[in-house]
């Protein structure tokens, strides 16, 4: 009995993981495909970031004029990690980082360049 329940236990809580996993990603890609598609408007942009990081952005000026003048990426996904709430996007011609809030995934960070390995990236916007 207690046999069962345990493998019972395992099973349920590898469904629930993958499951949670695949949706988390799901979730992931669909934000970042917005903000890379958002390219011409970055109002829409302004909207999907993180408030840390909206925050940052507007010690240098209104958000839609700060980000028109920024090189964020416009590209394609190309690769998604989700390590919890948090989660890192390549796109074809940018890299963002995003954490999941109250109000579901936002972008933490977005224009990285990778600095080398085993370095951090060196981003364009990003909360202070």
């Amino acid at each position: 009995m207690t046999t069962r329940f345990g493998l019972a236990t395992v099973a349920l809580a590898v469904a629930v993981l993958t499951g949670c996993g695949d949706l988390s990603a799901d979730e992931v890609e669909d934000l970042a495909t917005t903000f890379a598609r958002a390219d011409d408007d970055p109002g829409t942009r302004c909207e999907l970031l993180a408030s840390t990081t909206l925050a940052a952005v507007q010690q240098d000026g209104p958000c839609d004029d700060v980000l028109a003048e920024l090189p964020l990426g416009s590209g394609d996904v190309t690769a998604i990690e989700v390590w919890g709430e948090e989660a890192q996007v390549k796109l074809s011609d940018d890299t963002l980082f995003l954490t999941r809030t109250s109000d579901g995934w936002r972008v933490s960070a977005a224009a990285c360049t990778p600095q080398g390995a085993d370095l951090p990236y060196d981003c364009d916007v990003e909360a202070s």
